[in-house]
């Protein structure tokens, strides 16, 4: 399906000079030269509701998210409608192309779990299927950096909300232990080899989000993928 947002003329006057947020991460060239004035005004339609301010107007010294993450989110509310996903794909190219040394684990771990998300919804279109693929592993290639890094930040929490709030001093690292969530990557690719029926993919993938820690149902997906290899061996 195609963008429900028709092609539209330049910049009003009044939209030449973004502020806000599109300001704050420098993303004033983008915001009026890729996308169109009916996708500038969906984003804000969107915008204003989930934030209760404009994206490209008032004056932000701080942030806490990086631009790829601010990105991310913002390209994450229009990938369930299909119409959508044309500017979903363009935020968060946007955001891949930001991806710096200094970006967290984190942030490009989230970023790529929504562009496989994306291709995978569309995946019948020339490419999707394999772009859907590759972002997957993506996400793979960083799991355990990622792992690393959400434990820092676990820490670096407990730590400054057990000082600065009066409500939190109770936390500690004993009473509010980390735990290693589900790896949407792991998870995808898993259901992709097992359409494929490629069983050693799946068992040896599986294997390593067990060594790695990531929560999911890896021992039974293992034990699907053996009895498949078992029942393709055994004589008719």
């Amino acid at each position: 399906m195609e963008s429900i947002f028709p092609e539209s003329n330049k910049p009003k006057p009044s939209e030449r000079t973004p502020q806000g947020m599109i300001k704050y991460h420098r993303l004033q060239n983008w915001w009026l030269e890729k996308l169109t004035a009916s996708e500038r005004q969906r984003i804000r339609n969107q915008y204003s509701p989930m934030s209760d301010s404009n994206i490209d107007k008032g004056n932000y010294t701080h942030s806490s998210s990086s631009t790829v993450k601010f990105l991310k989110e913002v390209g994450g509310w229009f990938i369930a409608k299909e119409g959508d996903r044309p500017l979903a794909l363009k935020i968060l190219q946007e955001a891949e192309s930001n991806i710096h040394l200094s970006t967290s684990e984190v942030d490009q771990h989230f970023l790529y779990g929504r562009m496989m998300e994306l291709y995978y919804k569309d995946r019948k279109k020339e490419g999707y299927y394999e772009l859907a693929k590759e972002y997957a592993l993506k996400q793979i290639d960083i799991a355990a950096a990622t792992v690393q890094q959400m434990k820092r930040d676990h820490l670096s929490f407990i730590a400054i909300s057990s000082k600065k709030y009066k409500s939190m001093r109770h936390l500690t690292i004993e009473n509010t232990p980390f735990h290693i969530p589900s790896h949407a990557g792991y998870s995808q690719l898993a259901i992709i080899y097992k359409k494929e029926k490629r069983w050693d993919d799946v068992i040896a993938l599986c294997e390593q989000a067990i060594s790695e820690g990531w929560c999911g149902n890896w021992e039974e997906r293992i034990d699907d993928a053996l009895r498949q290899k078992l029942n393709k061996k055994a004589p008719n």
